[in-house]
């Protein structure tokens, strides 16, 4: 079984600054199998046509992913820029 990678911060920041999200992003941003990233993206879905939205098929709004994940933009940023040596 291959092991899950965690990305780095300026790989995070790329996926993050897409608008909707894929199974396969989720698999990344969450380090996470398949199964897992769908159950994920199925419960997002839910969510948002439970409001009485609708959606893409296979795609959830990356906001929501960010939401899920309480994904920290700001240190997301700031360790992207000292890496870069722009602090």
């Amino acid at each position: 079984m291959k092991s899950k990678t965690i990305i780095q911060a300026d790989e995070m920041l790329e996926l993050l600054n897409k608008q909707w999200a894929t199974i396969q992003d989720i698999m990344k941003i969450g380090a996470l199998g398949r199964n897992k990233a769908r159950n994920i993206k199925n419960e997002i879905e839910r969510n948002i046509i439970d409001q009485g939205l609708k959606l893409p098929n296979n795609l959830v709004p990356m906001e929501k992913v960010i939401e899920y994940f309480k994904i920290n933009l700001d240190f997301l940023v700031t360790i992207n820029k000292s890496k870069n040596g722009e602090i």
